[in-house]
């Protein structure tokens, strides 16, 4: 029974307000302080439990992960209103990361022996703190607490407020797979919840992902506290590169999908395209007719490509910088009414004149489906133009010639260059982080074990001592 004294989070879907998902006690500084205290307390043990013991409690999370995999899915879609297929390829992800994880992520962090005597390994960095984003509720922390726990850390994770289910429903997983009490403790709240668990001086690390403005208030927030590690991944302003010879279909196929997957809610959805002049027409007009006939719908709606934004004030949001579109120059090629009431949203499209960059509307990132087309004269002006940003995540390039491709590597600065695939695709073999606003330079994917641990260099020595080791004027003992 619900305590009246005490602030709960409801978990309602934006999908349907009479669908409450549950209720859920925040937690103030107390709460936040005894979860570090156990989080604390159960480190020890579980970093002198040995890789193999862990391992073999992370592979019955991914037994059950895989089992639960529909559930979980289901819950995902209720709860943040992403669409089923969507829901289900994020729910796929949870049980894979361990299986990335122990297979490759630890291979990173294997001991170091050069020989004479030297040796390093890595070893745990002890209490993490998750932060949780809404839009991957599931697989994004699932992809820092599955290396945390693997190198031997323990963690407190802090769930976007908006996904305490979900949360709630790995936490059950993980107690299922006999993960000992501590090793994972759950606190729910909103920025204040964060704050006091990433200010708490038992903390060792914050790993997070969202917003870049709560990213900057983190580190804004950890100032003096130069020893606690902070990763940050932040977002983007991305960016697709067409040129006169890309293969126009598979063009405006990955263009369409990096522009609505997850109803524009990724941190790799695609907001801005660089379309060579004289594809510009026939690109512009195929892509109007392909956005304009993306289903939108009840998540759980068999067909639905898109379901609602998250929340009223997402919806808000992405209006408001639609209505600046015009204040920024642009013309309006698309705003699809979907047909339903707020916070759902259909796919928007603008244009603009020239490559100019300077109105927050093509600045900032709207975290919506929403995108604008320029035009570009050649590949080194789009280059030029993808580099106008403040962030530096992702950017594609569509073109049928790969010396035009290889051009771009050295040059465009993003944390992940795709080739004829759209900006929303990531493998969870390769590092993903960004540059810039994006990011603070700590890649996830398969490089996460490395920083949920610290490596400590040793010259080793098994005894007896040798007089001749002695430099030129020291006494021998």
């Amino acid at each position: 029974m619900n305590d009246p004294g005490h602030e709960w989070l409801v978990g309602v879907s934006p999908a349907d307000p009479a669908d409450e998902i549950g209720r859920f006690a925040v937690a103030g500084e107390p709460e936040v302080e005894s979860a570090v205290a156990r989080a604390r307390r159960a480190f020890p043990a579980w970093r002198d439990a040995g890789l193999e013991a862990r391992a073999g409690i992370l592979r019955r999370f991914r037994d059950l992960a895989r089992e639960g995999a529909e559930d979980l899915a289901r819950l995902i879609a209720r709860e943040v209103g992403k669409a089923l297929w969507d829901a289900r390829a994020e729910a796929a992800l949870v049980a894979t990361k361990v299986d990335l994880t122990l297979e490759h992520g630890m291979g990173f962090v294997a001991p170091i022996e050069p020989g004479a005597g030297a040796r390093a390994e890595h070893l745990p960095r002890g209490v993490l703190a998750v932060l949780g984003p809404f839009n991957f509720p599931a697989h994004l922390p699932n992809g820092h607490i599955v290396p945390a726990l693997a190198t031997g850390n323990s963690v407190v994770f802090k769930p976007s407020d908006l996904a305490p289910a979900t949360a709630e429903w790995m936490a059950r997983a993980w107690r299922r797979a006999g993960l000992p009490e501590g090793v994972l403790e759950v606190v729910h709240g909103r920025a204040e919840a964060g704050s006091a668990l990433a200010r708490h001086p038992d903390v060792d690390g914050v790993l997070f992902t969202g917003s870049y403005g709560v990213g900057r208030a983190l580190e804004q927030a950890l100032q003096g506290q130069p020893g606690k590690l902070l990763a940050l991944e932040m977002g983007g302003k991305n960016a697709i590169v067409v040129l006169a010879d890309a293969d126009l279909e598979l063009a405006l196929a990955e263009s369409a999908l990096s522009i609505c997957a997850s109803t524009g809610q990724r941190c790799s959805c695609a907001s801005r395209l660089f379309v060579e002049r004289s594809l510009l027409e026939a690109f512009t007009e195929r892509l109007v007719r392909v956005l304009r006939g993306v289903k939108v719908g009840p998540p759980l709606e068999a067909g639905v490509f898109m379901g609602p934004l998250v929340s009223q004030a997402a919806h808000a949001k992405l209006l408001r910088y639609r209505a600046l579109a015009g204040e920024a120059g642009a013309e309006r090629l698309l705003a699809v009414d979907p047909g339903r009431p707020a916070p759902f949203a259909g796919a928007g499209l603008v244009r603009f004149g020239s490559t100019k960059q300077d109105h927050p509307y093509q600045r900032d990132e709207i975290f919506g489906p929403e995108a604008a087309l320029y035009p570009v004269e050649s590949l080194d002006e789009a280059i030029a133009a993808v580099n106008d940003s403040d962030f530096g995540l992702v950017a594609s390039v569509m073109t049928k010639d790969r010396a035009s491709f290889e051009h771009c590597i050295p040059r465009l600065r993003t944390g992940v260059l795709n080739w004829n695939r759209g900006t929303i695709g990531a493998s969870g073999r390769l590092p993903f982080g960004g540059l810039r606003r994006s990011g603070n330079h700590r890649p996830a994917g398969i490089f996460s074990t490395l920083y949920c641990t610290t490596p400590q260099a040793r010259l080793e020595h098994a005894g007896g001592f040798d007089p001749a080791s002695l430099p030129p004027g020291m006494p021998r003992p």
